[in-house]
Parts: C-alpha cells; structure tokens; sequence
C-alpha cells in the first residue's frame, strides 16, 4: 500500500473532486463558508485564494471608504468562479466595467461560496452581508440547483471538517475527523470514495463533447425543466421566500435588490439535449422553465429579475465547461448583460442606479 501510495503521488495523483477545491470552515448560521486566508487550486492548477473576510476577492473592508459604491452578490459556485481565474469571474469583470465607465469608483463583493442554495444565501447576508453596506445586492440564483430547493432550517445543513465539506448525517459519525484526514492525505482512499480518478481536468474540446460523468449530472438536472403545474409552483416557493428574506433586510436600509437568473446547459445545448433525451422525455419538458415561472413568482414580489438565458441562447460559443460551470467568455457575458441592466434604467426600471445617484 506505501508503495502504491508513493507512485500515485509522484505519477498520478488522485484530484479532490472540482467542487472541492476551496477550503471551508464550518459556520453556525451557513452551515460552512469559505475558509479565510486559504488557497486551492481548480483543475489546470487554477488558485482559489480566500481573502480574510472569507470571498474569493480582493479584501475590502467593512467600514465604508467615501466616494466608493458597493455591489454585493451573493450566490453558489457560479458566481464564486469555479474553473476560472479569480479575476475572470462574472463579479470581477462587473467591477471592471463599472469602474472603466464610472468617474468614482465601484466595489464588487463577491460572497459567493460553492455548493450554497438560497437559504445560505439569506442567512449570510442577515448575519454577515449587511456589515458591508452595500449600495446594490443581487443574488446569482443557478436554476440547476436553487430552483427547488427545500433547506430552511440550519440543522440541514452540511457543514465543514479540517477544510472539507460533509453531509449533515456525516457530521454525527464518531469517526468523521479520522476520515476527512485520511480522505485529505491519501491517493489511495481518494481514488475509492471518488469511485475512480474521474474528476481530473475534464474540458471538453467542443460543444458536443460529453463524459459520461458530465452527462449524469445534467440527466439529474432535468427534472428542473418539467413543464409547469402547481406541485412545481408548491415546490418552488421555498426558494423564493428565503430570496424573500433578502429583499426584506435590504429594504430596512433602503438598499435595491434583485435576481440574476443563471441558465443551466441542458437549456442552451442541442448537442446535449439530443444526447440526454428521447422524445418522450421531450415531451415532458419545457426548456423556457423553470425561469418562466420564476419570473413570474419574483415580480410578484416586487423582486427585479435579470434572466440571463435569452442571451445565452443567442450566442454560438461553448460557454460552459465540462463539470457544468462557465468557460471565461460565459462569465464575461454575463457580466456584460448585468452591467447593461443596472446602468440603464430603460432596461431595468426597478432597479435602482443608486450607484451613480448616491455618491
């Protein structure tokens, strides 16, 4: 077994799955966060630096600099930037085009974190979030993910052990420790639980490229896009009371806030819906859902939407990656659509230009 172990080491060393390479800390509110003052590093050795405040960003300080606005985006590994360079995430690159099109300049906080869903989204910002007075708070919501998601309650939550995340049930086993540092120091073990070396670096060469790792993901995501009844209407409105529970907070200051749809591949791939479906299981679906009812759901709430999939649709380019996230040119669109919407009020009346009217 040594033997075995020093020539995965030195030959073939066995990769933490993509999702987990950020260190976390396990936190009483979010159930785990970003371990501050960390580094990782994403497939192609891309790093994944945590800065004392617990982002993948730059430090910014809590108390207010004056003449500078401040956006904060919460969100899940999309807007946190998996796969890409720090200053290729969507956030980064708002704050580039702020800042060039702006005389006074602009703070982007990204206090996005892999694997949150709506419920951390709003327990970070009641207990955590609102300390950095933001001007603008928006919420990267993944339709693949936060759509029907049911966590409302702490005590759901995973949470995190020397630097790595664990299930809720997992948390209680005696021998938890002794397995998370095995898990963290051997190849070996790794290449068991992983169940093979399958989370190497895995972009793909075009669009229609496929792993079959990659297609087991999207296949369980399907069921995002069933056409629309009322149990998927019921199912839905946990999510959206807890974006509620956002909105509310950011109204006692007086803060605009709203909702960046992000789209799921399954949505915006022929190649990939011709692989996963057959034409019944077409017929079941809707691929304008869930953002149709979404949208619907949060104007009804007086919460402004910023529905990325039109313009994702519109573009000929593989945006994503292999493991689901975006390539560098996905984030730059979508940050290019969201700075279009918060500067103009032609195209996004109800959120506020608070940035240019306040300072």
């Amino acid at each position: 077994l040594v033997i075995i172990e020093v020539g995965f080491k030195l030959f073939h060393p066995i990769p933490f799955p993509l999702e987990s390479n950020m260190y976390f800390e396990a936190d009483p509110f979010t159930g785990y966060r970003l371990k501050p003052n960390s580094i990782g590093y994403f497939q192609q050795t891309i790093p994944a630096r945590v800065n004392e405040n617990g982002h993948r960003d730059d430090v910014v300080s809590t108390k207010r600099t004056e003449g500078v606005s401040r956006i904060l985006v919460l969100g899940d590994s999309f807007t946190v930037g998996a796969n890409v360079a720090e200053h290729q995430s969507y956030v980064a690159v708002l704050e580039m085009l702020l800042n060039r099109s702006s005389t006074s300049r602009v703070e982007v906080i990204n206090a996005g974190v892999g694997g949150w869903e709506p419920f951390q989204y709003a327990q970070y910002y009641e207990h955590y979030g609102w300390k950095f007075s933001p001007d603008l708070i928006l919420v990267g919501f993944f339709v693949g993910n936060d759509t029907y998601n049911q966590l409302k309650d702490a005590a759901q939550l995973r949470t995190a052990i020397l630097g790595r995340r664990v299930s809720s049930k997992a948390k209680s086993d005696r021998f938890i420790h002794l397995k998370v540092f095995i898990y963290k120091h051997s190849n070996i073990a790794r290449l068991i639980l992983n169940k093979g070396p399958a989370h190497e670096d895995i972009r793909r060469r075009n669009c229609s490229d496929f792993s079959d790792q990659y297609l087991d993901i999207q296949r369980n995501r399907l069921n995002h896009h069933l056409k629309r009844t009322k149990s998927r209407e019921d199912l839905v409105r946990n999510s959206i009371e807890q974006i509620k529970r956002i909105k509310k907070l950011a109204e006692r200051d007086s803060i605009p806030f709203g909702v960046v749809l992000i789209p799921d591949e399954n949505q915006i791939n022929r190649n990939l819906q011709q692989v996963l479906l057959t034409d019944e299981e077409r017929s079941r679906l809707d691929f304008e859902m869930p953002q149709l009812m979404l949208k619907e759901m949060f104007t009804a709430e007086a919460i402004p939407v910023i529905d990325l999939l039109p313009y994702f649709l519109q573009d000929s380019r593989c945006l994503y990656m292999n493991d689901t996230h975006w390539t560098a040119e996905g984030h730059e669109l979508a940050a290019a659509v969201i700075y279009e919407n918060i500067t103009n009020e032609d195209l996004s009346p109800n959120i506020t230009n608070r940035l240019s009217r306040r300072h």
